[in-house]
């Protein structure tokens, strides 16, 4: 039976509002999502909805355990909430994503978010990381059985006025308290590089006015309290924008809008766009880009000149784009002499929606300011960078070439991640470039040796993600944090094998006690927990497997349980007949038990409670009969008995409670010592039963 112990309102307001206060109608429903413990990006849940326009915030209600909840439009959030170092190089300044952690208290939480776009929004939620370390490792059964859900809602609202608005006139809405928001639609040509929005407004600093300017993400935002503001934005290529505003505090304002195309004002430089072919394999997220000269079916180099700036586009589609990695690659070819070489370097930035401008100084031209470039090649090599689960839309990569004079010094720090609007030893100049932009799962298909690359899918959608082996992690599998060294390796597999060593004194003492029996059960502890241990704990390092690990896991589940019974069946001390008869009818039973469910408590307590039994009715029987409770003999009843069953029980309790991750090697150790000193103690002498 599940228990539920957590629930999700998720839910989407699709108008400004000044609180969660409008009437919302409930325009989708997500339920059930069950949510894992975090160990790696595979363990995500995904919850999609489809956004309508003019959206504005998202708000989440939840109670019970801790939980951990990011939110993107358009792709997955690519998030590393367990802190796991990646070897790749990954792009920067990707587009914002929103997180929420929320805890266990039964208090409401909420994400609220001002005007996002219209879309494709992805939530991915799973329970929050902790230290694999120092997770416990319990019996299955001791603690409750509970998951995790999500409950997931799109509430949508409109605004108060929904109007078309012509890029090239003023536009003017008039604002109050009953029509207190607005979205005003407008589609901005691939003319305008660089843009403004110019408003008045007829209430001034007595009213507070929320303005946001979205296309396929957040451009740009401000509250205005002043006659006249203006918002500068890049606006993205052919492509519907949204301006959206709302009265926060004041009576009625009308508003002026005007969009100002700003390109003018900037200096340009002359653009040159290099066409690419696409070319989709039949796979999940395999496609390329190539530059394709004439009928050729091979990729070419391409051509960068000192008086342009060249630019190559390519789009990302929706939803089956978005679940791999897009790698974009570099190489310059050889045109110059061996002694030029090192004073050539490309200069690439990468942007979405719009392209930017390269500075003369190597630097990139974004929306708000200037970056470090995203990629810097020369001849030493070519150059990759590694984006996952890219964003849909229209990608833009741009290159310029420069040839540094010989002890650059400013050339040092602007190729070296700085920001550069200028360096005087820095000019453009001719150069050939290749150019690599292709999309696998994973990166490049891989995860380096560590681990394999596989497809998951999660609330109808597939994405790629690595299962590392051998306690690597991370997105490619390349932290080795947890990753245990030679030494350490190797003082596990000994503690663990060679604690099994114990139970030859209880072969010995069952022999020498007649058992027989129950010495080839002991015997048979010994070997397959020895050989379990070290084909499991060698993390494929000093791994020594004599059969398949399955089966020997389930002889030494076996074997264990059937040791517990045999000893049990021994302290009970019936005929041999009705000896025999229990032992074989347990080993069957056992042996079914182990085979259903190996980990289960209650294949542990079959033989214990029935085992238990057997001896309380047994011991009563002969008490009875006698007139007294004096049974067994008194060095039995009250030394080794006692002392037995402590033993047994603290190693019971450290095997059930104690045992995490970390010290597992130890505690289970422990767990062997005590069950081989526990069957001395307790298989009885027979003088001691009659």
């Amino acid at each position: 039976m599940r228990d539920i112990v957590l629930v999700v309102s998720f839910a989407w307001i699709l108008a400004i509002e000044r609180c969660l206060c409008g009437k919302l109608e409930r325009f989708a429903h997500r339920p059930n999502n069950v949510l894992d413990d975090y160990y790696a990006y595979r363990h995500i849940s995904i919850i999609h909805f489809n956004v309508p326009d003019c959206t504005v915030t998202a708000g989440f209600k939840c109670s019970a355990r801790n939980v951990s909840v990011f939110l993107k439009s358009g792709s997955l959030p690519f998030v590393r909430p367990d802190g796991s170092k990646i070897a790749a190089k990954l792009m920067k300044g990707r587009r914002r994503y929103y997180a929420l952690d929320m805890e266990s208290n039964g208090d409401e939480y909420m994400i609220r978010i001002d005007a996002p776009a219209p879309g494709d929004w992805y939530a991915i939620a799973f329970r929050s990381w902790s230290d694999p370390d120092n997770g416990k490792i319990t019996q299955q059964g001791l603690g409750a059985s509970c998951d995790t859900v999500l409950d997931a809602e799109l509430l949508l609202e409109s605004a108060s006025v929904v109007s078309p608005m012509d890029p090239k006139l003023e536009y003017e809405v008039h604002m109050n308290e009953s029509v207190d928001s607005a979205v005003m639609q407008l589609f901005i040509p691939d003319e305008f590089v660089d843009s403004s929005l110019s408003l008045r407004s007829t209430c001034g600093e007595e009213c507070r006015i929320a303005v946001h300017v979205i296309a396929e993400d957040h451009l740009a935002g401000m509250i205005m309290n002043t006659t006249n503001a203006t918002v500068f934005f890049k606006p993205y290529s052919d492509a519907f924008h949204y301006v959206t505003l709302r009265l926060l505090s004041g009576e009625s304002s009308n508003v002026s809008l005007q969009l100002l195309d700003n390109s003018a004002t900037h200096d340009s430089d002359q653009v040159k766009s290099v066409d690419l072919m696409r070319k989709s394999l039949p796979d999940f997220f395999l496609f390329d880009y190539e530059h394709l000269r004439g009928n050729s079916t091979k990729p070419s180099a391409f051509n960068l000149t000192s008086d342009t700036l060249s630019v190559l586009s390519f789009e990302i589609g929706r939803v089956y784009d978005v679940g791999g990695t897009l790698t974009l690659g570099l190489k310059l070819v050889d045109l110059v002499k061996d002694k030029e070489k090192k004073n050539v370097v490309v200069i690439a930035c990468i942007s979405l929606g719009y392209y930017s401008n390269i500075t003369a100084g190597g630097g990139c031209t974004r929306t708000e300011n200037t970056t470090a470039a995203d990629i810097y090649v020369n001849y030493t090599g070519p150059a990759t960078l590694h984006i996952p689960f890219p964003e849909p839309g229209i990608w833009h990569i741009s290159l310029r070439a420069f040839c540094l004079e010989e002890n650059c010094h400013c050339a040092a720090t602007c190729l070296n991640g700085t920001a550069c609007e200028d360096c005087d030893c820095m000019s453009p100049c001719n150069t050939k470039v290749e150019s690599r932009i292709s999309s696998l799962p994973c990166i490049e298909g891989r995860c380096n040796s560590h681990g394999k690359c596989m497809h998951y899918m999660s609330g109808g959608f597939v994405f790629a993600a690595c299962h590392c082996s051998g306690a690597y992690r991370g997105f490619d599998c390349a932290d080795d944090t947890y990753v245990l060294s030679n030494s350490d390796i190797i003082v596990r597999v000994l503690l663990l094998t060679f604690s099994n060593l114990a139970f030859i004194g209880s072969v010995y003492v069952a022999v020498r006690r007649e058992y027989f029996t129950e010495a080839i059960v002991y015997a048979a502890v010994m070997f397959f927990s020895t050989f379990y241990h070290a084909c499991e704990a060698g993390e494929d390092v000093y791994s020594v497997c004599i059969m398949r690990l399955s089966v020997l896991q389930f002889c030494d589940f076996f074997n264990a349980l059937l040791s517990i019974w045999v000893t049990l069946v021994a302290m009970a001390s019936f005929g041999p007949k009705l000896t025999a008869f229990c032992q074989i009818t347990g080993a069957v039973i056992l042996a079914m038990s182990a085979e259903m469910d190996r980990t289960a408590l209650w294949v542990f307590l079959l033989p214990a409670i029935t085992g238990s039994a057997l001896i309380g009715l047994s011991w009563g029987m002969r008490c009875k009969r006698r007139g007294t409770v004096r049974y067994p003999s008194r060095p039995y009843r009250s030394i080794y008995f006692p002392a037995g069953l402590l033993l047994v029980s603290l190693g019971l309790v450290c095997y059930a409670f104690l045992q995490t991750r970390r010290n597992y090697y130890i505690v289970h150790s422990f767990w062997h010592v005590c069950v081989a000193i526990g069957a001395i103690l307790l298989l009885p002498k027979r003088q001691y039963m009659k």
